[in-house]
């Protein structure tokens, strides 16, 4: 009798030890994530971002949208947009076809940090731009970031529209700011 409950728990002890370590897996595809996540198999900071949103640690990500355009109104696509906080690379995306883009990325606005977004486009003929979101108290005292240096405020749900221009352009642009030499 107690080798048949041997033979029986040996049989059925794989099955167990199936069923425990498939209950502990993670979820893996399928099914949608929940509202504000997303599953992704990247290493990104925005992977990471979202991992640790889906873990329970309040997180607030922003996201900085806008449309990319040349001088004359077209919507420039191919445009590299970075998000630098404090120094730090955050976030980066590539204009779509439309010139649209849409980076996100935790963000807290009433944190005294300097966040500049970068938009540098792959055609040669367009000069890179700067645009200062928010800059720090510290950046503010130094005298850090010129006045020539184009700013707009970041507001949930705002979107960015970004003229780059090409040298001749810019300049005059300059020139009208008064920021030649």
């Amino acid at each position: 009798m107690a080798r048949m409950n041997l033979r029986a728990l040996a049989a059925i002890a794989p099955i167990l030890l199936y069923t425990g370590i498939a209950a502990a897996a993670p979820p893996t595809g399928g099914g949608t994530a929940p509202s504000g996540t997303s599953r992704s198999t990247g290493s990104s900071l925005q992977d990471k971002i979202e991992e640790i949103q889906s873990i329970g640690v309040d997180r607030q990500l922003a996201s900085f949208a806008g449309t990319v355009l040349d001088v004359n109104d077209r919507p420039v696509g191919n445009v590299q947009v970075k998000i630098f906080i404090d120094g730090q690379l955050v976030g980066s995306a590539l204009t779509e076809s439309n010139g649209f883009y849409d980076l996100r990325t935790a963000y807290d606005p009433s944190q005294d940090a300097t966040v500049l977004l970068w938009f540098v486009a792959h055609e040669g003929s367009l000069m890179p731009k700067e645009l200062v979101i928010h800059e720090s108290r510290s950046s503010l005292e130094n005298g850090l970031i010129s006045k020539c240096v184009p700013r707009a405020a970041f507001t949930p749900g705002r979107q960015f529209r970004v003229y780059m221009f090409d040298p001749a352009s810019r300049n005059k642009e300059l020139a009208e700011a008064d920021c030649l030499p």
